[in-house]
């Protein structure tokens, strides 16, 4: 089993540190608005995931699809420049980002959109993707549209073996996602349940992780909804109730002002603050290892 990067198929081994949910290259002004809401400079872009890589990091799992500006010859550009492997992905956000054709294509056109994304290529190149991400649902109810995509997606992933990785919203719609997806047979041991993060319920988390799913908790060195202390806890407590192999770690970086050319923590926060929070509350360099290195590489490995 290998992964699927942006200059080719990898060995699971060589992905070393790996963050599973960032953006180095997207446009969400579809839902947010300003200058801060798209990263398009490339130049930047090297900048930033160089350090990264000088802090230790190795892969990065890119999450934005197609409607979300996804531009693979630039991953490609940076990834060559860096000497970081970027994952691309093929999927479809919330339903403020889909195209025309996603209300006109059956589902099972849908899937074989995603399909040739991942077996032959992305944005007019050869450069595959290598996740179904990241797949959304927004507040209170998962449209039909968004019903339609996330079965698509499961049934992408029922023809390669991708993961996929879900965007949710505050803790909502979890159960109605797992529903939709384990509904057309994808294997919990393939789903990533996105934004755990910010959750402060951790029965409701508990619950989540009952399910056999990765638990996405991201947003880390963003304190909006949760506190970066909070979050190493609650990464602590999961590993003590049985977890550990189930725990993916990432920031989500999605905005100008995460990046440190203007003002933010960038993609090496995890190693250079987060790592020592996880530490403090207990958790040993192998557990610490596991986290970083094997749960992402088992995460993201299929048969590419």
């Amino acid at each position: 089993m290998r992964v699927m990067t942006v200059t080719g198929p990898i060995e699971g081994e060589q992905l070393g540190i790996t963050l599973p949910h960032e953006h180095i290259i997207v446009d969400l002004r579809h839902s947010l608005s300003g200058f801060d809401a798209i990263l398009n400079d490339v130049d930047i872009a090297i900048d930033e995931v160089r350090t990264f890589h000088q802090a230790g990091g190795r892969s990065i799992v890119e999450v934005s699809n197609g409607p979300m500006g996804r531009d693979a010859q630039a991953l490609r550009r940076i990834s060559e420049e860096t000497g970081v492997h970027i994952v691309a992905a093929t999927g479809f956000h919330t339903e403020n980002y889909f195209p025309r054709y996603v209300y006109e294509f059956s589902t099972n056109r849908l899937a074989d959109l995603l399909v040739d994304e991942l077996t032959n290529g992305i944005d007019g190149t050869d450069i595959c993707a290598g996740i179904i991400a990241e797949i959304g649902t927004q507040r209170d109810h998962i449209t039909p549209a968004e019903e339609r995509a996330f079965r698509a997606a499961a049934r992408a992933n029922r023809r390669t073996g991708a993961a996929i990785y879900t965007h949710t919203y505050l803790e909502q719609l979890i159960p109605d996602q797992l529903e939709i997806l384990t509904d057309e047979g994808v294997d919990p041991g393939r789903i990533i349940i996105g934004h755990l993060g910010d959750q402060r319920n951790f029965d409701r988390l508990r619950s989540v992780a009952a399910a056999g799913v990765y638990l996405g908790i991201d947003h880390i060195g963003a304190t909006v909804h949760q506190s970066d202390q909070q979050r190493a806890k609650t990464v602590a407590t999961l590993v003590a109730e049985g977890f550990l192999s189930q725990i993916l770690l990432s920031h989500d970086i999605c905005m100008k002002s995460s990046l440190h050319w203007h003002g933010g923590t960038g993609y090496d926060y995890l190693l250079t603050q987060f790592v020592s929070l996880l530490q403090s509350e207990g958790l040993t360099e192998t557990e610490v290892n596991t986290l970083l290195v094997e749960n992402p590489r088992r995460a993201l490995a299929f048969d590419v």
